[in-house]
């Protein structure tokens, strides 16, 4: 099944998803904590996405963002996808290995329903892959304890490339990536920002400005996800790891996911609404096919609809220089 075309209309708020390839390589270590904060801080500092709520997970994330400039929220994603790919891959001592699989998912969340639904699925992701009992006894990286504190700027260590080394057969001691994570933070002076907008989808539902009523619901909702995932371990006489077993993880475990997410446009329970925005998707696309048609034709003066991304344009020749350099050549 071929995949929807990348879809970002403005002021909308949209649930971000995307997998690694294999294996499980963004553990709960301090070493990778740092490594991913520092991504997506300077991700964030070239492409100013607002971020409403995340999770890391060891081998996909999700992130919940209000879209403003859909060509930021399509870079952001691309630097933060690429600096960790570069971390994972040093840290493993390769070389030009896909980390990443391609693109993400991207569909745009319609109603307060489902937004406080999503919301809550997202922090409820430990508990719900029995990572953890609750988010808040998460290791991973995630903007959780953000949230709930209301501390929404964090400041964090920009960890460039050069300064990673690989790791021992891709796993160490908890101790080891202690002494690792403070002795390259040690090595850098140079900090990012990174900044939480857990409300910024009131740009997106002007018609509710009950943030804290949300909020509350979230947060009652990942309670009952919580206790559903306590009852499923109950039932299958699952435990959730120790914290030693989640420190000790090794980063190059070998692991292939078994189970992918549907491919949609939009998350939405009200079902003429649904409609009606799947209808405006098509008709967009219908403009988007004109514009192509007419850019063939050389028309080039006809904007792309908001939202879509255009097809990539072989560059036209400057044929000056060549002229000029010819002109100047010995006879």
């Amino acid at each position: 099944m071929s995949r929807p075309p990348r879809i970002l209309l403005p002021h909308t708020v949209v649930l971000l998803t995307s997998r690694v390839q294999q294996g499980l390589p963004f553990v709960c270590t301090p070493l990778i904590e740092k490594i991913l904060w520092s991504a997506l801080a300077s991700a964030q500092t070239l492409y100013p996405v607002k971020i409403i709520s995340f999770v890391v997970m060891g081998n996909h994330v999700h992130i919940v963002v209000l879209v403003e400039e859909p060509t930021d929220v399509e870079s952001f994603m691309e630097r933060f996808k690429c600096e960790t790919a570069h971390a994972v891959n040093k840290l493993l001592g390769r070389r030009q290995v896909t980390v990443w699989c391609e693109g993400y998912d991207s569909p745009a969340i319609l109603t307060i329903d489902d937004l406080i639904e999503k919301l809550a699925y997202v922090y409820a992701n430990p508990a719900r892959a029995h990572q953890a009992e609750s988010i808040t006894k998460y290791l991973g990286v995630s903007s959780w304890n953000m949230f709930t504190s209301g501390k929404l700027v964090k400041e964090v260590k920009r960890i460039r490339r050069p300064l990673l080394q690989p790791l021992f057969r891709g796993s160490v001691s908890i101790n080891n990536h202690d002494d690792l994570a403070s002795s390259i933070e040690q090595q850098t002076n140079e900090s990012v920002s990174f900044t939480l907008s857990p409300n910024a989808w009131m740009k997106a539902f002007p018609f509710y400005s009950k943030p804290d009523e949300l909020n509350r619901r979230v947060s009652m909702r990942i309670n009952e996800m919580e206790e559903e995932a306590a009852v499923a371990r109950q039932e299958k006489r699952w435990a959730v790891p120790c914290v030693k077993d989640t420190r000790n993880q090794p980063i190059d475990l070998s692991y292939a996911p078994t189970s992918f997410g549907r491919r949609m446009w939009c998350i939405c329970s009200d079902i003429p609404i649904r409609i009606s925005f799947i209808a405006l998707i098509k008709s967009l696309k219908a403009q988007a096919r004109e514009v192509r048609l007419s850019w063939a034709q050389g028309y080039r003066d006809r904007p792309f609809p908001p939202g879509l991304f255009p097809p990539c344009q072989a560059p036209a020749a400057n044929i000056l220089p060549a002229l000029v350099r010819r002109s100047l050549a010995p006879t």
